[in-house]
């Protein structure tokens, strides 16, 4: 029996020795419930830090695209690789509003039906709200917001509505033309779901609300048949003519699920340094 409870008390400690050690070297913090209630107005997250942090870090806000057959969990992930690569980051995965992800966790919220019928005003406040309380948390030096597909159009939406919140967003396989992109997936799916009229803020009208000074990245796929790069094209047109300083990246050969992509990461970590 001695042996025994020597055996376990020495397996304890050494569990808690790696417990200790994994938290130090990265940390990896769940917010549990904030998205839960119907009456909360933060979305859920899961944050992820560099192993050392000074009292003022970069935030990375990530958001997932519209993931009409999927229950999303990849902005996590970017978001930790984010936070592994880089110095001084604090990197949140956000879950849009409505969506469940893999592990049943959900943000409060309408999920719509995924027709770029939830690039709402509503929407746009409810991931303002949540990036505006991580700033409370985290004081940071400056804010960076990447968004997929149809994340990146929030992005680019939370960077017009609200220019000085933001610093820097990384837009990947933006769908920046919202009535065009509708036009092109009704004629894609043959669905008359696309056709019919929503509530949406659309980035490429949005351009002369975007300030000058915030740091901007578009990366597309050269082959992406739903958010097609002339839309990436035409919105980095436009805010050009605008006096405003675009960098677009073209992804030889690849599609729309891309944001995962060592490129999509080196661009996040140039946005973070710059």
């Amino acid at each position: 029996m001695a042996l025994l409870t020597k055996i376990k008390r020495s397996l304890f400690i050494w569990i808690a020795i790696g417990l200790v050690v994994l938290v130090s070297s990265f940390a990896l913090i769940y917010w549990l419930g904030l998205g839960s209630g119907s009456q909360s107005s933060v979305l859920y997250g899961q944050a992820y830090s560099s192993p050392q942090l000074t009292q003022n870090p970069i935030l990375v806000v990530v958001l997932h695209g519209d993931a009409p057959f999927n229950k999303p969990t990849y902005q996590y992930k970017l978001a930790q690789q984010g936070a592994q690569q880089n110095n001084n980051v604090v990197a949140v995965g956000l879950l849009r509003p409505g969506y469940t992800d893999l592990e049943g966790h959900h943000s409060a919220g309408q999920r719509g039906w995924t027709t770029s019928d939830n690039y709402t005003p509503s929407i746009i406040k409810a991931v303002v709200l949540t990036i505006q309380d991580l700033k409370k948390r985290y004081h940071p030096r400056k804010i960076v917001v990447a968004g997929h597909s149809g994340g990146a159009v929030i992005t680019a939406d939370v960077m017009s509505q609200y220019p000085d919140l933001v610093q820097a967003t990384l837009l990947v396989s933006c769908p920046c033309d919202v009535d065009a992109f509708r036009r092109h997936m009704a004629d894609q799916q043959n669905n008359l779901l696309w056709r019919i009229p929503v509530e949406r803020l659309s980035p490429i009208e949005l351009v002369h609300q975007v300030s000058p000074s915030t740091q901007i990245t578009l990366v597309t796929g050269s082959i992406d048949s739903i958010a097609l790069p002339t839309y990436t094209y035409r919105y980095a047109t436009l805010l050009r003519n605008k006096g405003i300083s675009v960098k677009t990246v073209t992804l030889a050969n690849q599609g729309h699920e891309i944001f995962l992509r060592p490129e999509v990461l080196l661009q996040l970590k140039e946005l973070i340094n710059l």
